[in-house]
């Protein structure tokens, strides 16, 4: 795994999005790791604070700027959900917003760049309001499908130490909504 900056507890979505995103995604590719090529993602924070951010890929390399584009895949969430993620609290960690790069996992940013649907995750945490995040896949609304989960079950699927099929299977996954489009996402990660 490559190494990844420091977040101190007062980060702000600034400092995140402009300073240390884009470090991280260098490490990662600079340690080897599949990385999309031309890919455009973006992240809207709501809540006081918060703010819209657009991050971009071409040829390898990640530029973000302040602001709102068109992007094949938008992520929404409130500015204290994306704070717990980033600073690895209550539960959550930042798998949820950046699924890390397994080995032998392919860049799937192409299959995104064709899907249109929306993902509403609602993640149970142990104490507290849920997790709450929405995907976009290019701007489209539908289909729309909510999975709902365990946050931690949600981490250990993210992290590959749980099945998603499995889960499904055993009832700690619940989908409620267009099943055949959170099939294809699901394919993303398999």
């Amino acid at each position: 795994m490559a190494e990844q900056p420091t977040v101190s507890e007062d980060v702000t979505p600034e400092q995140f999005f402009e300073q240390l995103l884009p470090m991280g995604f260098q490490a990662q590719r600079d340690a080897g790791a599949a990385v999309p090529q031309d890919f455009t993602m973006q992240y809207l924070l709501t809540g006081p604070g918060g703010g819209d951010w657009a991050v971009t890929i071409k040829d390898g390399q990640m530029a973000t700027t302040k602001g709102r584009h068109d992007a094949a895949l938008t992520f929404t969430l409130s500015i204290d959900d994306w704070r717990d993620a980033v600073l690895g609290r209550n539960g959550a960690t930042l798998a949820i917003l950046l699924p890390a790069s397994r080995p032998g996992r392919p860049d799937n940013s192409g299959r995104v760049k064709q899907m249109k649907g929306t993902v509403a995750q609602e993640l149970a945490r142990e104490s507290g309001d849920p997790f709450k995040i929405e995907l976009t896949f290019n701007g489209a609304a539908t289909p729309r499908t909510v999975l709902k989960m365990k946050l931690a079950d949600f981490v250990a699927m993210a992290e590959g130490r749980l099945n998603g099929q499995e889960a499904f299977m055993t009832g700690r996954l619940r989908i409620e909504g267009d099943m055949a489009f959170m099939m294809q996402v699901a394919a993303l990660t398999a």
